[in-house]
């Protein structure tokens, strides 16, 4: 198993797994009990529609954790597991 430090993820790029650039990764949510992550914290791209996307006051996408599909140069989720507003 990898480890990432957190502040290596940040600032990566979010894509679907249909190629859709979603934004950058700018926070990530942690369960406080066990650490583990919960969300991603998205500043979207100029190509998605953040009304059709959870999101927090300041715009910023809430992808859930269990979306993603893998961690490389970019973060891919999968399209289907994101939350609609």
């Amino acid at each position: 198993m990898t480890t990432i430090e957190s502040k290596a993820l940040l600032t990566r790029n979010v894509v679907s797994d249909r190629g859709t650039v979603i934004g950058k990764l700018v926070d990530l949510s942690l369960e406080t009990r066990s650490g583990k992550i919960t969300m991603l914290v998205v500043k979207p791209s100029n190509e998605v529609d953040v009304r059709l996307f959870k999101t927090n006051d300041f715009g910023e996408i809430y992808i859930p954790f269990n979306a993603v599909k893998a961690i490389k140069d970019v973060i891919i989720v999968n399209e289907t597991g994101l939350p609609r507003a």
